[in-house]
């Protein structure tokens, strides 16, 4: 089971935090979270003051409303700042890399929702940063904390649950894929790879660890893409990217194959364990009822109760995410999931993506 929160207003103790940017991500799935933490939300950021007034206002951190991020922490001097921001640099890379600085250097630790680059050099500038800060830096990548991406890995590791080595992988999600490589920061199908990366990357990195190498194909005019690779563990990976595939079916479907057992993840809210276990003779059984011991197992949420595992933002992870990072802050450890060395190895992906259809890219090394 996941764990069970302290409410804010019941913390004897709640971390001071600041918010930098006021996106739909911002708006939808971080600040309305505040009231099931242990935090307290002290002033808001964003280059338009008038949004940063109305996020202030509508989420409890009153007029303490900013445009400029550098005086919003001298004056209220938060001890962790979140970023959610869609705001780029003149070239079109994002403003991520230059707040997570400008808020290490103010001694703060730092959560970021995705992007927090525009390049896996970015993000290793970025690592320097935070190991001479000391400070906990957290990526909001959110399939990597999803619940039901959480359970598919436990089963993965737990010698007991039957699933065995982790042989291949298999996950959808309707990326948008450069069409040929050389595109400036600033391009339409470029900042959109960026932006959307980080879910199907992140679920095959929570899974089954860093990618090793891989190939990308595409139709003629790069609508569809398949993504075939390696993890570095040994396991081959298949992406599928359909962008074409109708706006009302779900996004995601996951799929891990063990050694005679294989779990799927569906729509992100529910995953099915198939244990390893025999239908019988082919040609001979009268029904599939299996015994209850080898018979698949599932889980989903509940949706007709007032319950936290039913809302969005917790069957997304991103409650978790954040759960997460206060935890480290609390117990001054860094993250152990959404971490910086997590996002340069999906900027590694990224940049593979972004050299468009061809070769092998080899990922270990780079």
């Amino acid at each position: 089971m996941g764990q069970q929160i302290v409410f804010a207003h019941e913390a004897k103790e709640r971390l001071r935090v600041a918010m930098l940017g006021t996106s739909g991500h911002a708006f939808r799935n971080y600040l309305p979270v505040l009231p099931f933490l242990p935090v307290e939300y002290v002033a808001q950021w964003d280059p338009d003051v008038e949004k940063a007034r109305a996020f202030a206002r509508q989420f409890g951190a009153g007029d303490a409303a900013y445009d400029d991020a550098g005086r919003l922490l001298r004056e209220h001097q938060p001890e962790a700042v979140w970023i959610a921001t869609d705001e780029l640099e003149a070239d079109g890379r994002t403003i991520q890399p230059r707040l997570i600085a400008e808020c290490l250097d103010a001694g703060c630790h730092v959560f970021c929702d995705k992007p927090i680059a525009s390049t896996a050099d970015e993000v290793r500038e970025l690592i320097g940063l935070r190991n001479r800060s000391g400070k906990v830096v957290a990526v909001g990548a959110k399939t990597m904390h999803y619940p039901t991406h959480t359970k598919l890995r436990q089963i993965v590791d737990d010698p007991a649950a039957g699933f065995g080595e982790l042989v291949s992988l298999t996950v959808r999600y309707p990326l948008h894929l450069p069409p040929r490589g050389g595109l400036p920061f600033s391009d339409p199908a470029r900042r959109s790879c960026l932006g959307h990366v980080w879910h199907p990357a992140g679920a095959a990195l929570r899974i089954g660890g860093p990618l090793a190498r891989v190939h990308v194909f595409a139709d003629q005019r790069a609508r569809n893409g398949v993504v075939a690779g390696h993890f570095r563990g040994g396991a081959v990976v298949a992406f599928h990217f359909p962008r074409t595939k109708s706006g009302l079916s779900p996004l995601e479907h996951l799929e891990a194959v063990g050694e005679g057992a294989n779990a799927v993840v569906e729509n992100a809210a529910r995953v099915t364990y198939y244990r390893k276990a025999s239908a019988g003779a082919y040609g001979r059984m009268t029904d599939m009822l299996t015994e209850l011991t080898d018979a698949p197992v599932r889980w989903e949420p509940e949706l007709s109760l007032g319950t936290l595992y039913n809302n969005h933002n917790f069957i997304q992870g991103y409650a978790q995410s954040l759960l997460h990072f206060i935890a480290a802050v609390k117990e001054r450890q860094p993250v152990t999931v959404g971490t910086l060395e997590d996002a340069l190895e999906i900027m590694k992906v990224h940049e593979a993506l972004c050299e468009g259809p061809g070769g092998v890219v080899e990922l270990a090394s780079a």
